[in-house]
């Protein structure tokens, strides 16, 4: 006869951990924990109650109704603020739904605190059958490939040290995404060993200007050079580093290529609008940036000398990195270019400096003839009796105001929608879509209120969950003017079928499905069933009117707006409507 199963008891529900948890995020500077509901973190919203009342320091717990939506807002807050940020979600099914999300968090290097609870094991807890459908045997290989950190919390650890020690490791750089499972006994223990870390009591490692010797040999070859040519992807990460490129790059007559990752130097700057292309340098500089060109496209001449600067000069994260170079140097941007500057006028002669000049008056020149350029474009672009890319982006351009921030999801707008002032231009830094209009909720209240203008795709504005990206936009008051250009489909659906098989059949026949959005969504009518002002327009003057008319929507009545542009197709055609009838404007 089998003897009876005799269980000890694991004790009443606390918050000891929980509370914890909060004032370690409030000791790090994080103001608001994205959350996303869970049985097992209940605790945690106790706690912030608790705390609360007692008006003790805690983040705000923010409500976010889909994971998608909470990682990029997270994203987009601590890409404005400089400081971590922090999101919570449901065992293992939340971070299942922050999905391709993980990829834009670590290729973008954002410093994030990803948390879950884990099921209870423990037979008192298991008071439901989900705590054994939710059961894996590693939950943190959700996200291994994606973060530089995992860990569980265990309940005889010093909860606030491994706290510190993962956000020690995410502001290390080069920055990314840790992440901590947190069992729910854990979590709702009424005890807790240890108290408040910080990362800086730790110890947040900083990388200098780079080896002396190294940057000595560098600069000799920049005044020796003819057309040297800086490339950088993540300067503007640091908005002071800005003014240190633009000035090395006036001294020293030095071209410089950026993305739209970051402001990085301003588009009518000089030095950037009349740079030249890679294939003609004789001297290149990478700072900061992983894939600075594609070799199957365009490469250096054979005989220029290529040094690679940044946090990471190898790309340790890219399993296969084929680029080559003559010189590696670990080091942080600005305090790079300072040095460079100033090695730069210590060896300086005055044939030197006369060279140096005569660059730059070179791109000068060759900017003057650039902007003439895009300044016809524009006005060409504004003309046509339908919108283009290059249309949308001329007034995109001029509708915003310096300091409004930019979030870019679009690949079409670098020449024509100008940004000129560091900290008003963000890209995810990733491959992912569907992270602008959830990242701009972020980044309008760490910017304590500036307005937001989000530009993406209809794929895009499709895969970053509208109706809870605009949900989140009303319940923080953090309204968005979103500008879809819609083309009624993906490019890799469509365009690069006929790039791969320039005399396929599809292309015969015109066929594309798998491609193409047919019927398209209605994403106005949508957008104001979430309480926004929704557009649809073809041209640019209706584009502009409703731009005017949504600017005032954002700014004085606090109320986001989605413009759906509509633009044809690589074959010329219009997005298909979804209703009979689609007036030019939408209806409030």
């Amino acid at each position: 006869m089998s003897q009876p199963h005799i269980q000890g008891s694991i004790g009443p529900r606390g918050v000891a951990v929980a509370e914890l948890l909060l004032k370690c995020l409030a000791a790090h500077g994080i103001e608001r924990l994205w959350f996303c509901s869970g049985s097992e973190l209940v605790p945690i919203q106790e706690a912030a109650v608790r705390l609360r009342l007692r008006g003790e320091a805690t983040p705000d717990i923010a409500p976010v109704t889909h994971e998608h939506v909470a990682i990029a807002a997270a994203m987009g807050e601590t890409m404005v603020s400089g400081r971590p940020a922090a999101v919570v979600a449901h065992a293992d099914l939340g971070p299942l739904n922050f999905g391709a999300e993980l990829h834009t968090a670590l290729r973008g290097g954002y410093p994030l605190l990803l948390i879950s609870g884990y099921p209870a094991t423990n037979p008192e807890r298991r008071t439901s059958q989900a705590f054994w459908n939710q059961q894996r045997w590693d939950q943190g290989a959700i996200f291994r490939q994606y973060t530089k950190w995992d860990y569980k919390l265990a309940a005889h650890e010093e909860a606030g040290t491994v706290i510190a020690r993962a956000l020690q490791v995410a502001l290390t750089p080069p920055q990314g995404p840790v992440y901590l499972a947190i069992p729910a006994e854990v979590l709702a223990q009424n005890h807790v060993l240890g108290g408040v870390v910080t990362a800086h009591e730790l110890g947040v490692a900083q990388h200098g200007g780079g080896d002396a010797e190294a940057v000595s040999l560098l600069a000799r070859r920049l005044l020796d050079a003819k057309r040297p040519l800086l490339i950088t992807e993540r300067v503007g990460r640091d908005p002071s580093a800005v003014a240190e490129l633009a000035a090395l790059a006036e001294e020293f007559g030095v071209a410089v290529r950026t993305t739209r990752y970051r402001m990085s130097l301003p588009t009518d700057h000089p030095a950037q609008l009349g740079a030249y292309d890679v294939s003609t340098a004789d001297v290149v500089i990478v700072l900061d940036h992983h894939v600075p060109w594609i070799p199957a496209h365009t490469s250096p001449p054979p005989d220029a000398h290529i040094a690679v600067v940044g946090v990471d000069p190898i790309a340790a994260e890219i399993p296969l990195h084929e680029f080559r170079a003559h010189q590696r140097l670990f080091a942080a941007a600005k305090p790079f270019l300072r040095a460079l500057r100033e090695e730069l006028n210590r060896l300086a002669s005055p044939a030197d400096r006369e060279r140096a000049q005569a660059r730059w008056e070179s791109l000068r020149r060759a900017a003057r003839v650039a902007a003439q350029a895009q300044a016809r474009k524009r006005q060409e672009a504004r003309n046509l009796p339908y919108l283009t890319p290059a249309g949308l982006s001329a007034c995109v351009d001029e509708v915003l105001a310096p300091t409004d921030i930019l979030i870019d999801e679009l690949g079409d707008t670098a020449e024509l929608v100008r940004r000129e002032l560091p900290g008003t231009l963000f890209m995810n830094g990733g491959s992912s879509l569907g992270w602008a209009t959830s990242a701009a909720v972020g980044a309008s209240l760490a910017s304590g209120g500036a307005p937001v203008v989000c530009l993406t795709g209809d794929g895009g504005y499709l895969f970053g969950v509208p109706q809870a990206a605009l949900w989140a936009q009303r319940r923080y008051d953090a309204p968005v003017l979103t500008v879809i250009a819609n083309n009624g489909g993906y490019r890799t659906g469509t365009s690069h079928v006929d790039d791969y098989f320039p005399d396929g059949e599809a292309r015969r026949v015109g066929d594309y499905t798998g491609g193409r959005f047919d019927p398209n969504p209605d994403h106005a009518r949508e957008a104001e069933a979430c309480g926004a002002l929704g557009f649809t327009v073809r041209t640019p003057a209706e584009l502009m009117d409703a731009l005017r008319r949504g600017r005032i929507a954002v700014t004085e009545e606090r109320r986001s707006v989605v413009i759906d542009a509509l633009l044809p197709d690589h074959l010329g055609r219009l997005p298909t409507q979804s209703t009979a009838e689609q007036p030019s404007l939408a209806r409030r």
